[in-house]
């Protein structure tokens, strides 16, 4: 059995995490906004200290905090605003490093764990439908320091992976859904089965990270997509 802190439990990702890991008879302490915001100074530290009293110690972490800046700007780059910009590096990337920073040393004192972040196949594949610049650097961004983490996290039996997810079946989808060209174009994105993905096939990667399973792999991202990076 598992104790895992899921940070973003009420988004699409998090909240199959939290059902995939309870399915298989796992402990999780689920959290998000508003009653733990570990975008901000704080945030991340309460968080892992009341989930390692509630479930006395910590064997994994999720970061599956994550938000679209659209609506604030976020665009190409020659069009995208400070505002969009500056919002989606915090939510998107520094939550990831404050989590990091207050997880990885609970799963050092618990003798060794597992630490995943949820990034995107936009993180390594640019498309002229989906040209935004904060998202894409903020994903691009969580490649290099999950894998700084887990070099430094190695000696103490703690792993550190990100796992790229293509389109998804998520709230914060809901314009490529919606939008008739890109549903035109999901055979062509994603070859395997030419449509978004379940939440739960990116919590069943997330899971098998977590897992003893995967003990021979740190610092990897890892492509749920549907196919989109063999383009």
């Amino acid at each position: 059995m598992m104790r895992v802190l899921v940070a973003g439990a009420g988004g699409g990702i998090g909240s199959a995490c939290v059902e995939l890991l309870e399915a298989a008879g796992h402990r999780t302490f689920a959290v998000d906004r508003p009653e733990y915001d570990i975008t901000v100074a704080g945030g991340a530290e309460q968080a892992v200290r009341d989930a390692g009293e509630a479930l006395g110690g910590l064997d994994g972490v999720v970061h599956a905090v994550g938000m679209s800046g659209r609506r604030l700007g976020d665009g190409p780059v020659t069009e995208a605003t400070d505002e969009g910009w500056s919002e989606v590096m915090r939510v998107n990337l520094e939550s990831a490093f404050r989590l990091l920073r207050a997880g990885l040393p609970a799963l050092r004192r618990a003798g060794g764990g597992s630490f995943v972040t949820i990034g995107s196949v936009l993180g390594q594949s640019a498309d002229r439908d989906f040209l935004t610049a904060a998202y894409a650097a903020s994903k691009a961004a969580l490649t290099g320091l999950v894998r700084t983490a887990a070099l430094e996290a190695a000696p103490w039996n703690v792993r550190v992976n990100n796992v790229a997810a293509g389109l998804v079946e998520t709230p914060m989808s809901a314009r490529a859904a919606q939008d008739e060209h890109i549903g035109r174009r999901l055979v062509e994105l994603q070859p395997l089965g030419g449509r978004m993905l379940p939440a739960r096939a990116i919590a069943g990667a997330v899971v098998w990270l977590l897992s003893p399973a995967a003990a021979g792999t740190t610092g990897v991202t890892l492509p749920v997509d549907g196919g989109w990076s063999l383009r």
